[in-house]
């Protein structure tokens, strides 16, 4: 593969003290080792859309509103997508949901990934965003990271996974990878 697969690495969450920040940025450090991917860290907070009130998405782009019109660019531009989410009372944050209901089209034919925390390692907030990733049309995958005791894996703000956890983005990485550039090149 000549070109690197472009992933975003999106943080779900926007709460002050926020476990998404050293998490992100520990699978960023994760993904610098890795040959044919870059990632891209995307802070929802940098982003600041507000909730969806736009009739619905076209099926591809056609949008009005300069937010929604760069919300798409950088979403289409995209081949893979890893969100980092924590579980807030057995889901996923308003926040996430609302970037994934932003858009529709740019979404589409392209892997997506998760990586959770909080709760049971954010089972139940990864089993909600699968269930909107197929909706999305993209292809949810297997290869998920659930951190147990985030909180104890965290010291002076940065985030130190364990040998499961390294295990586990490793794994994810090798499937974005296979399956990111299986649908590019289908796409």
């Amino acid at each position: 593969m000549s070109q690197p697969l472009n992933i975003l690495v999106i943080m779900g969450s926007v709460r002050e003290g926020r476990m998404a920040e050293p998490v992100a940025n520990w699978v960023m450090e994760q993904a610098a080792a890795r040959p044919g991917l870059a990632c891209e860290l995307v802070d929802l907070k940098d982003w600041n859309l507000p909730f969806y009130a736009f009739a619905k998405p076209p099926a591809a782009g056609g949008y009005a509103d300069p937010l929604q019109i760069a919300w798409a660019d950088k979403i289409a531009a995209a081949d893979g997508y890893i969100l980092v989410t924590p579980e807030y009372n057995h889901g996923p944050p308003a926040v996430l949901k609302n970037a994934l209901d932003y858009v529709y089209a740019e979404w589409n034919r392209k892997p997506m990934a998760f990586v959770g925390y909080g709760g049971n390692g954010g089972a139940r907030s990864i089993e909600l965003l699968t269930c909107i990733a197929r909706e999305l049309q993209t292809a949810p995958l297997e290869a998920s990271v659930h951190i147990m005791g985030v909180w104890g894996k965290v010291q002076e703000g940065r985030f130190a996974g364990d040998d499961k956890d390294l295990r586990w983005i490793g794994h994810l990485f090798d499937e974005i990878a296979w399956w990111g550039s299986a649908l590019k090149a289908a796409r």
